[in-house]
């Protein structure tokens, strides 16, 4: 039950706020509390909750309110302030803070972006003001996040004066480049609003500065500047810009062409307007397909043209490319929105439905067979031609060959449209940082292929930009581990990005993340900093660790089995229900490792590794299998387990090299049987790591790793920079002893570098 603070005004409220206010507001005060005097506040009252835990104390000259944080990751702690109503015109909230620390400054119910100023926190260590610009009297409760040290409130009938808040340096600085991008409120919801925009990038801008990043992120949208036909109007896109460069901080924009919320409005009115079709339900959602030609002329004149206007601007830092997806990523639907962000048709399927998408899947199979009749045998089918073949849901192929066509293609028309982009961007933009948007967790109806992103990327000296981590660590490898590997292997940057809330667990699970794989681009959304009561202090605290990033030593990599996740949809359909990944998630508390892909194994990746571990699936195409029993001749170790998952093998059907493994005939390497159960997988963890240490060619650095002594929620990485990265991903203390016999405390969801 909340507890009210009693108040009874015993002086005149006019001398009260001459320490406080302006002379020019003097007068207009129509309600006001402060600190220094509760009982004699009039108008407002300051109560007690259970997430407000406050208390009056001095903070030098000033009597100021302290709030309590909240301690629980997803909940914030918060002032609640009563008012009694005043008028039904407009008036104007005023809050006096202390400065102290970091953050932003809400109210809710809030105002617009324009009716408020001077909402950022950034440690000025002086007496500031928030104001907030109601239409009526300010509501009865007002809540208000984000705010440590409150002085006083008051509240106007005349708008005071403005005190937005000042640029200071940033209180984190770095020696070595990054890319430490995050997003502000320059979003608006239509290119009219472009004062709302830029009264967010004032409001915010101040703080984003000020905790140490130098990037800002929005989304340029095709249907925002080209709104009518063949002409451009970048003039919302120049004032962003604009005030992005006033604050001293550089542009990271997202080019958006094909999802159907960034169409302009002559496109979707036209025949031009061909999206996606789902072979489910033969419904169409409004992100383009890429199989219709006109979409490749709109999208490259559209990158042409932004790279004519603003390749030549200092300002801006980079570009993330939005060749498909719900939100741009390299990726067919999944459930993202429509046109104008209706709702609509979407869901995680397969999008080859309509009438482009059948004439590029016969092409294709033209391209690989020549002649139907080998197709037919390939497929065990009777087409007479190639003209009647059409796209098909891959659960009714009846046989493996028919499935993989079918997924080889869908992916490959995704990673071909994608490389495209990149082609585009680099000729449009040729010196500017670039890096794909590489969306989801790998299954086959997304479509996207790790592999070939970062193939195609490291063609145009590109990077990748995975948009797909949330709030915890396991999960977080487990889905990123994919294309940060390929990324290692294939030489081009890498960055990261979370898929929407995160709280201090998200926010120091992703900078391990990113200091551990030499990350060179690192994404918040500014509310995983702002919005819970942790996270800001902890990014404050560890980020500096970017400049201590490196790449990891490695020599374990987990099979990617690309073919397996082809023919069975269930392979990683749900993430959290994969069988692959859920044994990937227990490894990783044993051991940091790579995933090899089959293309990844195909271009040489296996000579990186000492074990090559298979988790879940251990069907593939024959030169890969060919690929694994050359690197275990020639001194590797691999570890499999046999049935019922089955023996490794050909997508004929062929166990011959497994079989000769089996047989001990294995070279200058050896082949390890694990015959218990993968799930639960604790048992199979330890007994890699066991096998492991047996391992005479594994590194020293490795092999000093696996013999610490740690919880399991303590998750190692060893870096060529000679350092020893810790996360402590738990909510309660966690003790280390290294190898040589050091000991290091880690407080809860926090890092230690040794």
């Amino acid at each position: 039950m909340k507890r009210h603070l009693q108040v009874k005004p015993s002086v005149p409220s006019g001398f009260l706020l001459c320490a406080l206010f302006a002379p020019d507001i003097l007068g207009a005060a129509v309600a006001r509390w402060e600190a220094a005097s509760p009982p004699t506040a009039e108008g407002i009252q300051l109560e007690r909750a259970a997430d407000s835990d406050w208390r009056i104390e001095k903070a030098g000259d000033w009597d100021v309110v302290r709030l309590k944080p909240s301690s629980d990751y997803y909940a914030r702690a918060a002032y609640h302030l009563s008012l009694a109503p005043r008028s039904d015109v407009g008036q104007w909230l005023t809050l006096e803070f202390l400065d102290r620390g970091y953050g932003l400054i809400t109210v809710s119910p809030g105002v617009p972006q324009n009716k408020q100023w001077g909402v950022a926190r950034i440690n000025t260590g002086r007496i500031r003001r928030a104001v907030f610009q109601f239409d009526q009297s300010p509501p009865k409760r007002l809540r208000i996040e984000g705010l440590d040290y409150l002085r006083a409130v008051v509240v106007t009938d005349q708008r005071p004066p403005s005190d937005p808040a000042p640029l200071v340096a940033p209180a984190v600085q770095f020696a070595r480049y990054s890319e430490r991008v995050t997003s502000a409120a320059g979003d608006a919801a239509n290119p009219d609003l472009v004062a709302e925009a830029l009264a967010g990038l004032r409001n915010e801008l101040p703080l984003v500065r000020a905790i140490g990043f130098n990037g800002v992120e929005t989304y340029v949208r095709w249907g925002w500047v080209e709104r009518k036909r063949g002409v451009y109007d970048w003039s919302y896109y120049d004032a962003i810009l604009d005030e992005i460069a006033k604050h001293g901080l550089q542009w990271f924009p997202m080019l958006l062409a094909g999802s159907g919320y960034a169409l302009p409005s002559w496109l979707y009115e036209s025949t031009n307007n061909v999206g996606f079709k789902c072979l489910e339900h033969g419904i169409v959602h409004d992100t383009q397909s890429i199989f219709h030609p006109f979409q490749a002329k709109y999208a490259s004149r559209f990158i042409a043209e932004f790279g004519k206007h603003y390749g030549d601007r200092k300002s801006l830092l980079g570009i993330r490319l939005g060749p498909s997806g719900d939100y741009g990523e390299a990726q067919y639907p999944a459930k993202g929105p429509g046109y104008n962000f209706r709702q609509g048709h979407t869901h995680i399927g397969y999008w080859a439905g309509d009438d482009h998408a059948q004439p590029a899947f016969r092409d294709h199979l033209r391209k690989k067979y020549g002649d139907v009749t080998r197709l037919n045998a390939a497929w065990s089918d009777r087409f007479k031609s190639f003209d009647e073949i059409n796209t098909f849901l891959p659960d009714t192929a009846i046989t493996r060959r028919k499935r993989l066509d079918f997924a080889d293609w869908y992916m490959g028309a995704m990673s071909h449209w994608c490389e495209q982009w990149a082609v585009w961007s680099r000729r449009a933009l040729p010196n500017i940082v670039i890096h794909q948007s590489s969306g989801g967790w790998g299954p086959v109806q997304i479509g996207t292929d790790y592999s070939q992103q970062a193939r195609s990327m490291a063609k145009i000296h590109g990077g990748l930009r995975l948009t797909n981590e949330g709030d915890d660590f396991p999960d977080n490898f487990t889905i990123t581990r994919m294309a940060s590997s390929a990324a290692r292997f294939y030489g081009i940057p890498l960055g990261y990005e979370p898929g929407g809330f995160g709280s201090k667990r998200g926010v120091m699970a992703r900078l391990f993340n990113a200091v551990t794989t030499d990350a060179v681009h690192l994404f918040y959304y500014l509310g995983n900093l702002t919005a819970n009561d942790q996270a800001l202090d902890a990014w404050l605290k560890y980020s500096p660790l970017l400049d201590q990033r490196a790449k990891p030593i490695i020599d374990v990599a987990a099979f990617y089995p690309d073919t397996a996740i082809k023919l069975d949809d269930e392979l990683l359909r749900y993430r959290w229900a994969s069988t692959f990944f859920t044994v990937g998630r227990a490894l990783r508390e044993q051991v940091d490792f790579d995933y090899a892909s089959e293309q990844m194994i195909l271009d040489g990746a296996l000579d990186r590794y000492k074990v090559l571990l298979f988790l879940w699936g251990a069907v593939t195409e024959k030169p890969v299998l060919e690929r694994m029993d050359q690197w275990v001749r020639h001194g590797g170790t691999l570890v499999f387990a046999p049935s019922p998952r089955g023996h490794p093998a050909t997508v004929e059907g062929d166990t011959a090299i497994a079989q000769r493994w089996l047989a001990g005939d294995t070279g200058e390497g050896r082949v390890v049987v694990w015959r218990g159960d993968l799930i639960p997988s604790q048992s199979y963890a330890e007994f890699v790591r066991d096998r492991l240490l047996e391992t005479p060619s594994l590194r020293p650095e490795t092999r000093a790793a696996l013999q610490m002594d740690k919880p399991p929620t303590v998750f190692w990485s060893v870096l060529e920079n000679g350092k020893t990265a810790l996360l402590n991903f738990d909510n309660r203390p966690a003790t280390v002893r290294l190898a040589n016999g050091k000991q290091i405390a880690i407080p809860p969801y926090e890092m230690a570098m040794e």
